[in-house]
């Protein structure tokens, strides 16, 4: 999850503090959310399931926020996204105000996984705003195989629906995980699942945030506060999005990489990021 630079901008020393504010606009919209489907809905039954409530408020942080989010990309990331061609996975794409980074004359076609349904109608606004017209598809799940798999199968591109959950190998020349593996259920194996839906050379690139490196080029005291957020519920108000994500290890696990290049983006900070790409070996 990532913070937009007026918050980073609002404390003399961000690098330590200013994911509280992050964590306040969450609690913010978790609240309204609630509010909103209580008194304005008249659907208070409805507070009582803690998953459809967090994909609300989720959309809502994001259509209010999404746009400040996605000012800044860390690292290489601009370069990475609009070198992007044929057919794409985009997993999590929110409301997905990067698509202006893509190029959609290199892309045949673009698949948004987006389990969040209030973000839909922003999603795909915002496509035909940025020239995609009829090659982006929001299907409506996450990235986990067993809610992805029968996505991509009912929409077309996959010949079947894969057996226990996974699929043929090799349908998507780049996936692009963008901010997103941080708030999966189970990254582990929604990694290795992604894995095998990429063709033989295929790319996927990555820009997520991990737990910091205090061991090696990071920060112990940074390391120390992350837990301290995970404490106070950011996961919880934030989509599920974990601090303390070991992403960069899940990656190297998934499958065999004949190119495994991800750097760290600002490591001394209490939201580090790993940004680049891995290419599948043939």
């Amino acid at each position: 999850m990532p913070s937009p630079p007026w918050i980073q901008n609002l404390l003399p020393f961000p690098r330590l503090l200013w994911p509280s504010l992050l964590l306040a606009t969450g609690i913010y919209h978790f609240i309204m959310t609630v509010l909103e489907t209580i008194f304005l809905d008249r659907q208070p039954a409805k507070v009582l399931n803690l998953t459809q409530i967090r994909y609300k408020v989720f959309a809502r942080l994001w259509t209010y926020n999404g746009a400040a989010m996605s000012q800044e990309m860390p690292g290489p990331l601009g370069a990475l996204v609009s070198s992007c061609r044929g057919r794409v996975l985009d997993v999590g794409p929110g409301s997905r105000e990067l698509l202006g980074r893509f190029n959609p004359e290199g892309i045949t076609a673009m698949y948004g996984a987006e389990p969040a349904v209030d973000l839909h109608e922003g999603l795909l606004n915002n496509a035909r705003k940025t020239g995609f017209g009829e090659k982006y598809h929001a299907l409506l799940c996450g990235g986990e195989p067993e809610s992805l798999i029968p996505a991509l199968h009912k929409s077309g591109v996959l010949a079947s629906s894969g057996t226990g959950g996974m699929a043929e190998d090799g349908i998507f020349d780049e996936i692009c995980c963008l901010r997103v593996l941080c708030g999966v259920p189970r990254p582990r194996e929604t990694i290795k699942g992604l894995y095998i839906l990429l063709k033989p050379r295929g790319r996927m690139v990555i820009c997520e945030h991990v737990v910091n490196p205090w061991r090696t080029e990071g920060s112990i005291t940074a390391r120390a506060i992350q837990f301290v957020y995970e404490v106070l519920g950011w996961s919880f108000f934030l989509g599920g999005c974990g601090m303390q994500r070991h992403t960069r290890e899940y990656l190297r696990e998934a499958g065999e990489w004949e190119t495994f290049e991800l750097q760290y983006v600002q490591p001394k900070n209490v939201v580090p990021y790993v940004v680049g790409e891995l290419i599948k070996k043939r």
